[in-house]
């Protein structure tokens, strides 16, 4: 027999989605000015912001998805990609030529492989590192929701319903509805989300105002 339809959100997850669909028209606002006009100049951190634009719509319509359907395996694997798409987007604002860097990341270089003006690898935990100070939030998250990439003990955890020490019994979920997380999970989830949304903007908008503005900044 089929499970019955998935329940509701939260009053209070659902107000943070609908802020999660402001976000995304803002997103989708600011890579369409990016672009310009037709016959606007193009520039290498064009098609890198337009690709981050793609991944983050991707990635956005796949993270409500999983909400609505209570899959917060799912869910916390894709705000670890969210994060990523925003970090290392960044990663051109800490190179010597931001328009070379976009040109080898194009030909299919590796980010992690390239270095910043100090000779250091863009590797994620770098980028983590850089932006922690004003994301004091961003190291324990990326480091909690790199275990949701690749199988590993989060997963097995994730599969244990109730566990009790005192008579040695352990229950086990096995079903696609984490149903077991209390609703500040979700909001945390949600806001982390919105949090690694502020920090693409923050980089789109600048990219946006500086080939409008001006000529391409290094």
């Amino acid at each position: 027999m089929n499970e019955p339809a998935y329940p509701a959100q939260t009053d209070r997850v659902q107000a943070l989605l609908r802020q999660i669909d402001i976000e995304r028209d803002a997103i989708l606002k600011v890579g369409m000015r990016v672009m310009g006009d037709v016959g606007a100049n193009i520039y290498p951190l064009d098609f890198m912001a337009l690709g981050t634009v793609k991944r983050y719509l991707n990635t956005e319509a796949a993270f409500r998805l999983m909400i609505d359907t209570w899959n917060m395996v799912c869910a916390r694997a894709l705000l670890r990609m969210q994060i990523d798409t925003a970090l290392r987007f960044s990663a051109a604002w800490l190179v010597d030529d931001p328009q070379a860097f976009a040109s080898t990341v194009l030909g299919g270089e590796r980010i992690d492989r390239l270095t910043d003006t100090k000779g250091k690898r863009l590797l994620d935990a770098h980028l983590v590192e850089i932006h922690s100070e004003e994301y004091p939030w961003l190291p324990a998250v990326y480091k909690n929701l790199s275990g949701y990439v690749h199988f590993s003990a989060s997963h097995i955890s994730d599969s244990v319903a109730t566990l009790d020490d005192s008579t040695r019994t352990i229950h086990f979920q096995l079903s696609d509805r984490d149903t077991k997380f209390p609703e500040f999970s979700w909001v945390e989830l949600i806001e982390c989300f919105s949090e690694a949304t502020g920090i693409l903007a923050k980089y789109l908008t600048g990219w946006a105002a500086t080939k409008h503005g001006s000529k391409p900044a290094k």
